[in-house]
């Protein structure tokens, strides 16, 4: 199984146990990729900021040219909501796209129910892994 099918089948496969339309699985698992996507790119920042030498000062500065001395927040805002939306539509018209979906549920509902319990654990073992190095790197900095 692949994390793709196990994304949009085991989301499919909730949603459809519970007796409410299954479909409606796609827009979870384009949130939850674009997320992943997302937590990606500031786990390998959070590690260029502490392992390489100057990252943090060259980043700091070319963004304090852009946004001057805004607070943290708001220029997290600024840059992560359209990120987001940028990521999410790549998603949308790639691989989380309706075709691309019922291929991957089609997929996923061929395997026996042992392995579709398992799909779960298949998305949160990556997540928690990226969460974890970016919580712990940006708590040793402080």
């Amino acid at each position: 199984m692949t994390f793709l099918e196990a994304l949009y089948g085991s989301q499919y496969y909730e949603i459809h146990q519970k007796g409410r339309d299954g479909n409606k699985g796609r827009l979870n698992g384009n949130l939850f990729l674009s997320a992943l996507i997302i937590l990606f790119i500031f786990a390998v920042l959070m590690v260029c900021i502490s392992f390489v030498p100057g990252f943090n000062d060259r980043m700091t500065r070319s963004i304090r040219s852009v946004f001057g001395y805004s607070s943290g927040k708001s220029i997290g805002k600024l840059l992560a909501i359209p990120l987001f939306a940028i990521i999410y539509f790549i998603i949308l018209k790639t691989v989380g796209s309706e075709t691309s979906f019922k291929n991957k549920v089609d997929a996923f509902m061929q395997y026996p129910d042992e392995v579709k319990k398992k799909a779960n654990a298949k998305l949160l073992i990556p997540f928690f892994i990226l969460g974890i190095i970016v919580f712990g790197l940006a708590f040793a900095k402080l």
